[in-house]
């Protein structure tokens, strides 16, 4: 393996990581904005509620996600394999 194929896989890894932990980020910025506002409009201040909330639709979407993501982290594996054994 050659300096730039090792940049690149590295590249290739750090954009993986960001695809992969994309949804569950926007996810839970969403909900935690949207429960924020009903929390404003009610002046209902309890954090346990916005936490719940999150947890329960992060777990959601990580269950959603993972067929996804596991694909993904596989064919990234298989590529890096294919890399360091030429």
């Amino acid at each position: 393996m050659h300096y730039q194929d090792a940049i690149q896989m590295t590249t290739q890894g750090l954009l993986l990581v960001l695809m992969i932990s994309l949804p569950i980020t926007i996810t839970s910025a969403i909900v935690g904005l949207l429960v924020s506002l009903v929390q404003a409009v009610t002046s209902l201040q309890d954090s346990t509620v916005s936490q719940a909330l999150k947890l329960l639709v992060v777990t959601l979407v990580i269950f959603l996600a993972a067929p996804w993501a596991g694909s993904l982290v596989l064919a990234y594996a298989q590529q890096a394999m294919l890399a360091v054994s030429r």
